[in-house]
């Protein structure tokens, strides 16, 4: 997808992501970078999400100079509920329609899912519009969940899954007969859409072994493109200056997300607990977490509250600056062995880590797409003295 010279007063490009910025979530950051990276104006339609996520404004610096019109459906904030998929395809493919109208028409298409419903309303302008290129992302698969489990939600018999039924049938493709919402949003783009990309390789062959249909799934891997999520250019980690004192006598360790201290995360406390007095006095770990106060209190039990600071998340553009600002990052494999075949989740954050060129330590499953970056330190998760072995060498180096 080459830039154009299009001028920035209308778009051939239409983006239709369920959350998209200033709405804070992975899947509305990815979108607007892939905005970013592809440089052509766009029009975009999203969902007004205020009931359950919140704003920031710092996120219109990646892709709002692009955005030349705007649709934010009123429409109930759901993941999977059926009702509120076709609410927000039926107000959305309306003024898709409108926008194309209005115009030359659209060339290009994009939705991305994480949320279904982006791929529903994508996948039935499709259907009204076969000459406009449609470029479908998937951050992890949608139909199975982190332990391989089918993740489901009913669909209802009603005129949108007829007219997406009939349309995979003209496609060359037989519908899902589960009824299962997340089949149906992997489905019809499967068949449907131009371009699948998915953002490593283990999680698009992860996605193909569930599909049943060996012409779809031949289908799947002649469309498919592997892309990691992109990265935001170095001015993007100078924009922002957030007030942190950090103590020089120590090595300080940054991590963003949630902290979960039963889920995997609590190896690197234990791994401070039995860290020797003159290291742990050299190291200090800094966690930005939804609820730290749980943190907090867990830190507190442990009596490690010298080495480690734990405060709320930050905003997007206060978070690039502070990766630059610690000495090394740390990022965590979702734990999958005998669960799935192969591990495909790779964290966004890894993106963001990337371009601050800070150090990363990844505590990583064997075979991960984690496991496969260019990491600076590396330990297995679960392995309470290789972590221990790392913290050293951070407190020595």
């Amino acid at each position: 997808m080459s830039a154009s010279t299009e001028s920035p007063t209308s778009a051939t490009d239409l983006v239709v992501s369920y959350c998209f910025p200033p709405f804070v979530d992975t899947a509305a950051i990815v979108a607007a970078k892939r905005v970013r990276e592809t440089g052509r104006p766009v029009d975009v339609i999203q969902n007004e999400m205020t009931p359950e996520r919140t704003t920031d404004p710092g996120l219109a610096r990646i892709a709002d100079h692009l955005v030349v019109r705007r649709r934010m459906v009123d429409t109930p904030t759901y993941f999977s509920s059926w009702r509120s998929v076709v609410a927000w395809t039926e107000i959305g493919l309306q003024q898709a329609l409108a926008w194309d109208r209005e115009g030359a028409g659209y060339e290009r298409l994009y939705s991305r899912a994480h949320f279904a419903a982006s791929h529903i309303l994508a996948g039935r302008f499709a259907l009204l519009r076969p000459g406009v290129r449609w470029t479908a992302e998937f951050s992890d698969p949608l139909s199975h969940d982190v332990k391989g489990e089918v993740r489901h939600a009913p669909t209802a018999p009603d005129a949108l899954l007829t007219t997406l039924a009939d349309g995979l049938r003209r496609a060359g493709f037989t519908p899902p007969t589960s009824n299962n919402v997340f089949e149906w949003a992997e489905v019809v783009p499967f068949a449907l859409a131009d371009e699948l990309l998915f953002t490593n390789v283990h999680q698009r062959d992860l996605m193909v072994e569930a599909v049943e249909d060996p012409a779809l799934r031949e289908r799947i891997l002649q469309v498919a493109t592997v892309t990691p999520h992109p990265t935001l250019g170095p001015e993007f980690y100078e924009l922002a200056d957030p007030d942190l004192a950090l103590d020089p006598a120590r090595r300080h360790i940054g991590y963003f997300g949630n902290f979960y201290a039963t889920r995997g995360m609590g190896t690197v406390l234990d791994a401070l607990e039995v860290l020797p007095q003159h290291q742990r006095d050299r190291v200090c770990l800094h966690v930005f977490a939804g609820k730290p106060g749980e943190l907090l209190a867990e830190v507190e039990r442990r009596g490690l509250g010298d080495v480690v600071k734990a405060g709320p998340f930050v905003g997007f553009l206060d978070f690039l600056a502070l990766c630059r600002r610690m000495d090394v990052l740390l990022v965590n494999d979702a734990v999958t062995s005998g669960l799935l075949s192969t591990n495909p989740f790779l964290p966004s954050k890894w993106s963001d880590y990337k371009g601050s060129g800070t150090p990363v330590w990844g505590i990583v499953e064997s075979g991960s797409v984690l496991d496969e970056q260019a990491l600076a330190y590396r330990s297995p998760v679960g392995f309470t003295s290789a972590a221990v072995q790392v913290l050293a060498q951070i407190a020595d180096g």
